[in-house]
């Protein structure tokens, strides 16, 4: 009677000092549930800790292998300076047979490498030559307008361009644009009224289009100072540009004609005989140049660096670097 009163007893306050253990086999389940569960925690920490470290690894080897491309890309800059040097102690002209023409390439350890070529920069068209002397320069402006039908682009963009160059409010007619056209854009912004500092801002100019910029792009560049077309290294477009009636075969032999043997002087190829009758004028042309572009491409295991430089090259002191631009893939 006393044990199960006492057994009652102690049922009732929730615990039994005096019940027998549960079954063997459900103390043993317990012990295995409570072990998984342990190692879980355990694998979910070591995953964890495991990932983290292998992103901290990577970040790592990405900002070396970044700061081993750029280390490149000075390289490359210092052999740029070089050849410039170079070329500009063994020739009086600039033409695409010259040293610095050469593309290099270069495989450099871990499977990565170089690729770098100077272009002539005066072989394009300087969007700064459309003013001179803070007034329109109509040479230049007709050789442009030309360059733009040549491309099949749109040639009323010429005013807008204009007054993006002039420092007066005064808008062109009847395509220019002033502070009035871009100040009700979705992101209002105001007409530089000075020259370009880089081709890119032809983009925010009125009418210019991504798709009329890339087509461009390959034919013009800036420069802080007006410059002169290298006609040795100019494109046969940029040729044919010069007068409105070059045909594709007049352009054709005159390329033919500079590959074979570049001009020494303006006044040869004024007088040649597809020019001569054509009124072709040596004002804004040379034979030499003084802007030039490094573009490259250096690839280091998974990463891809594109670059371009610019640089000068006065005719007395040192080559200087203008500006140094990381260049995406989209762009070339």
């Amino acid at each position: 009677m006393n044990t199960t009163k006492h057994t009652l007893i102690g049922t009732q306050r929730g615990h039994c000092t005096i019940c027998p253990p549960g079954p063997p086999g459900l103390q043993q389940g317990i012990a295995l549930i409570t072990v998984l569960l342990v190692l879980s925690i355990a694998t979910v920490a070591l995953v964890s800790m495991s990932t983290s470290r292998q992103l901290d690894i990577r970040r790592t080897q990405n900002l070396l292998r970044s700061s081993q491309a750029f280390a490149y890309v000075y390289s490359l800059e210092t052999w740029a300076d070089t050849v410039l040097s170079k070329d500009k102690s063994l020739n009086k002209t600039d033409g695409p047979t010259d040293v610095w023409a050469t593309p290099l390439t270069l495989t450099v350890p871990q499977g990565g490498q170089l690729n770098a070529r100077l272009l002539d920069l005066q072989g394009r068209f300087n969007l700064n030559n459309l003013f001179e002397e803070n007034k329109p320069n109509e040479r230049e402006i007709q050789r442009f307008t030309r360059l733009l039908a040549l491309l099949k682009l749109d040639t009323d963009v010429v005013d807008a361009i204009l007054d993006w160059l002039d420092s007066d409010s005064d808008i062109r007619y009847p395509n220019g644009a002033e502070d009035e056209t871009y100040q009700h854009k979705a992101s209002p912004y105001r007409s530089a009224n000075a020259p370009f500092a880089d081709v890119s801002e032809l983009l925010l100019v009125k009418g210019v289009s991504n798709k009329f910029f890339q087509k461009l792009r390959p034919y013009i560049y800036v420069t802080d100072s007006p410059s002169k077309l290298n006609i040795n290294t100019a494109a046969p477009i940029i040729l044919q540009s010069l007068a409105d009636n070059l045909s594709d075969d007049d352009v054709r032999s005159l390329s033919y004609a500079i590959a074979d043997k570049p001009f020494e002087n303006v006044q040869d190829f004024v007088k040649h005989e597809i020019l001569a009758e054509l009124g072709v004028g040596e004002e804004g042309l040379g034979v030499t140049s003084n802007n030039f572009l490094l573009t490259g491409s250096i690839s280091l295991g998974k990463l891809s660096l594109l670059f371009d430089s610019q640089f000068k090259r006065p005719q007395e002191g040192h080559i200087t670097l203008v500006k140094r631009q990381r260049r995406s893939p989209v762009n070339g």
